[in-house]
């Protein structure tokens, strides 16, 4: 009887086989040719959307635009992109381009395969500064548009008119950089720029509120007097009124409710609502400084 075989050990007969294994240079090459297997796709449809005619811009653009931007001028400015590959085309330097003082944003769309949508979005006219022997046509955020000469027409309409050299009496606006685009004036050059601008923004917004009263629908000029107080003249009795921005709702209210009463008692030239409890009317042009002039009153300090 013969023994069995160890465990482990190969049957007669069997031959053993080892598998080699691929050397790195292998590997690298199937992986590479995966990749380009992968990328070739790609890589091809990019050249075809640079290369192929039909992706060149058309000479027939969609502008959309204000009354003061013409579409010829956005065409002429952008005749030079047409027959550029439309899909390569960097809309950032497309839109620098159309850099123009009336021009707020620029909007351009791209509409595969070949059109461009241009939309202008023009600056809003929100007052007309007075600056020294100059004026100047700001929008919303106080900043100059263009100089009256350049838009007579904006000058000569119902726009508001808004003055700082009263406030430029005291001390300088605000602590900013020095500087004042479009700005002219032995006084105004003391008055940094961005300080300007956040206080004619201020005023812009002083404008608005007060012509959403009835009485404030005759004011036609604003005086800044200081940070918070406001000089504006009517065309309408009384002449001038004085308000303080920060309370301007509440006073502007009450106001527009006595307004009957308050001209039927005295008919007054000034009236200042800038004190806490009271009105103080008078009858006389208003004084230079902050304090209101001499009148008839209810009493109660300043705020």
């Amino acid at each position: 009887m013969s023994r069995g075989r160890r465990r482990g050990t190969p049957l007669a007969g069997r031959r053993t086989v080892r598998r080699r294994r691929p050397r790195p240079v292998a590997w690298l090459a199937i992986g590479a040719g995966k990749v380009l297997l992968g990328v070739a796709p790609v890589v091809g449809v990019g050249v075809w959307l640079a290369t192929a005619p039909v992706f060149d811009l058309k000479a027939e653009i969609s502008v959309e635009t204000g009354a003061r931007v013409s579409e010829e001028w956005v065409r002429d400015r952008l005749a030079g992109l047409v027959g550029r590959n439309l899909p390569m085309l960097s809309m950032e330097r497309a839109a620098s381009r159309l850099e123009h003082e009336w021009v707020r944003e620029a909007r351009l769309v791209k509409r595969l395969p070949n059109e461009l949508d241009v939309e202008i979005v023009e600056h809003e006219p929100a007052a007309v500064f007075e600056s020294g022997n100059r004026t100047w046509i700001i929008d919303r955020d106080g900043r100059a548009i263009v100089g009256c000469e350049r838009a007579a027409d904006l000058c000569e309409s119902a726009l508001v008119r808004v003055s700082i050299q009263r406030a430029l009496l005291g001390e300088r606006v605000g602590e900013s950089p020095a500087r004042n685009p479009g700005v002219s004036g032995p006084a105004l050059r003391d008055v940094p720029g961005e300080a300007l601008a956040r206080t004619l923004k201020r005023t812009v917004g002083v404008v608005r509120e007060v012509r959403s009263f009835g009485w404030g629908r005759e004011v036609f000029a604003v005086g800044v007097l200081s940070d918070d107080d406001y000089q504006l003249e009517r065309s309408g009795r009384p002449s001038t009124v004085l308000v303080r921005g920060s309370d301007l709702t509440a006073k502007g209210s009450v106001f527009q409710l006595l307004q009957a009463a308050i001209r039927e008692h005295s008919d007054p030239e000034v009236v200042d609502l800038r004190f806490r409890d009271r009105i103080v009317l008078s009858t006389g042009a208003p004084s230079a400084g902050l304090e209101p002039a001499g009148g008839v009153s209810a009493g109660g300090d300043p705020s």
